[in-house]
């Protein structure tokens, strides 16, 4: 089923809330009318009623002996010709026998008045009264006739029927009625107008949109690992996501009801679009993004994107250990490529012994004093890529030695291999480009394991530091090699502190660098029984 859309919904409602409100408004006007009208004529016809009572020809007919009873008397045509001039449905003399002198109907002159209502008006009373005659029910005024001594010789009764009544009523209703249509014309237009404006204010959106688009927006934020906070013009918290909650405030509520003002004037201390700014709030490294929300009065607040360096940095670092990996990769698929198409060529000339000779020599001077290097390296993966990086020096025509200090085992966590993997990737590439274009490049690596630590030492005979490069080196961002350029050594850096490790760098202009690292190292504990390992 067709959903009716919103202004719809608020056109109908409002339009009905008003015609059912005009309509219970009218019930009570026609019945205030009608009570007002009758109370009205009420009070007519008993003056009405006192002003005939006080008539000499009627007096003079109720004083007669014997009195008549005659529909052409002139009393009556008298009486007939002030009814019709004053509009009233009825006008009766009666005696004190209740029987009629006059009355508009020629045949109930001389018979007894009906209504039942007239006794209190024949004892000397004046009164409004309601009751059915012979013309129907009726309102009635009633007065006394007394003679000259004061005494009650008759009475007179003049009256409207209700039907005259509600003649009345209805002329009177028609202006009502009016009005109340205008009224709902009024109403139906306001409801429209505020239809519209509602409709301005969301957009255009229908409520289930909405409401659908909150629920995703609650489940998006939840999922998302970068905290977002959101402030209206009155620097309120209007939205916070538990990774925000997290960032500013662990120990806090979810609603971000705990996260320090102070904290929160940092975030938001100016009107202009932020975009990657450094803070450090709570002890923790953050990345900020700010943008103003621009509302139809000007700014309506902000919304802020928080990301923990801490995890930029790791990213990078998984990042630069995969490059560091290709890298290799490609200078050994190169070196290989080279040795294969000698190999071939060889086997084509079928010159057996020159490839024979050719072999000897490649596995006197290449593969076996490299796996000589490696072969106190336990873990694979960390032997290949040292191979790939002598390799790799090989193609950059750089002397790369390794040297073991002691067996390398393979770590117990593979997290610290790989940090491992990106930390020497990252020094020995250092190493690399720092001696690019010297004369004799070197660079060597040197690696041992003593007492539960690992430690690292890569130098190079490049053309070294001064003091001020020396010791802004570490620092994101500082490199002498170009825009872009300086991530490398604070990454490491951020990753040895958070193994709980130490680097130390030592460097002479024109003599080169020395990188010293040092690391907690978790070792696999191999068991050896009856000689097998």
């Amino acid at each position: 089923m067709k959903r009716l859309r919103l202004s719809a919904q608020i056109s109908i409602l409002v339009a009905s809330m008003i015609v059912l409100t005009l309509g219970v408004a009218l019930l009570l006007f026609n019945y205030q009318l009608r009570a007002n009208l009758e109370e009205a004529q009420g009070e007519r016809v008993m003056g009405l009623a006192a002003v005939l009572a006080d008539r000499e020809d009627v007096r003079v007919a109720l004083s007669a002996r014997p009195i008549v009873h005659d529909a052409s008397s002139p009393l009556r045509q008298e009486i007939e010709r002030l009814r019709e001039r004053l509009g009233v449905d009825f006008i009766t003399v009666m005696d004190l026998d209740h029987l009629r002198l006059t009355h508009p109907d020629p045949d109930e002159v001389g018979r007894y008045f009906r209504g039942g209502d007239e006794d209190p008006a024949l004892a000397g009373e004046s009164y409004v009264s309601r009751s059915e005659g012979t013309l129907g029910v009726s309102i009635r005024g009633f007065s006394p006739v007394m003679n000259d001594n004061g005494t009650v010789i008759g009475a007179v009764s003049t009256g409207v029927t209700l039907t005259r009544v509600g003649l009345l009523l209805a002329e009177r209703r028609q202006s009502l009625l009016l009005g109340i249509v205008l009224l709902m014309l009024v109403g139906a237009a306001s409801a429209w107008c505020l239809a519209r404006y509602i409709k301005r204010i969301l957009l255009g959106f229908e409520p289930h949109q909405i409401s659908q688009w909150v629920r995703e927006r609650q489940a998006m934020l939840a999922s998302l690992h970068e905290g977002v906070l959101a402030i209206n013009g009155a620097g309120e918290i209007t939205l916070v996501n538990p990774a925000a909650c997290q960032l500013l405030n662990p120990l806090g509520a979810d609603d971000g009801s705990g996260i320090p003002a102070s904290t929160l004037k940092e975030l938001f201390d100016s009107a202009m679009p932020t975009l990657d700014r450094r803070l450090t709030l709570n002890g923790r490294a953050l990345i900020v993004n700010r943008v103003p929300i621009r509302g139809e009065r000007g700014a309506g607040g902000s919304v802020v994107t928080l990301r923990d360096r801490s995890e930029v940095n790791r990213l990078a670092e998984e990042l630069t250990g995969v490059s560091r990996y290709a890298q290799a990769l490609r200078a050994s698929t190169h070196e290989f490529k080279n040795r294969l198409h000698v190999i071939l060529g060889l086997v084509q000339l079928r010159d057996l012994g020159r490839l024979e000779r050719y072999l000897r020599e490649l596995d006197d001077t290449l593969i076996a004093p490299a796996a000589a290097r490696i072969a106190g390296v336990r873990d694979p993966v960390l032997a290949g890529f040292l191979l790939a990086k002598g390799s790799e020096a090989r193609e950059r025509r750089v002397a790369f030695e390794i040297e073991l200090e002691s067996e390398i085992p393979a770590p117990e966590d593979s997290e610290i291999l790989h940090l491992l993997v990106s930390i020497i990737g990252n020094l020995v590439e250092n190493a690399f480009e720092a001696v690019a274009g010297r004369e004799s490049p070197q660079v060597s690596l040197t690696l041992g394991v003593d007492g539960g630590a690992l430690s690292l030492h890569v130098s190079d005979n490049g053309g070294g530091m001064n003091e001020d490069q020396r010791q802004r080196a570490i620092e994101q961002g500082v490199s002498s090699k170009g825009e872009g350029r300086g991530y490398g050594l604070a990454m490491v850096k951020t990753h040895i502190e958070s193994l709980g490790g130490a680097l130390a760098l030592y460097s002479t202009l024109e003599r080169g660098t020395l990188v010293e690292v040092t690391v907690p190292y978790g070792m696999v504990v191999t068991q050896v029984t009856d000689g097998v390992t």
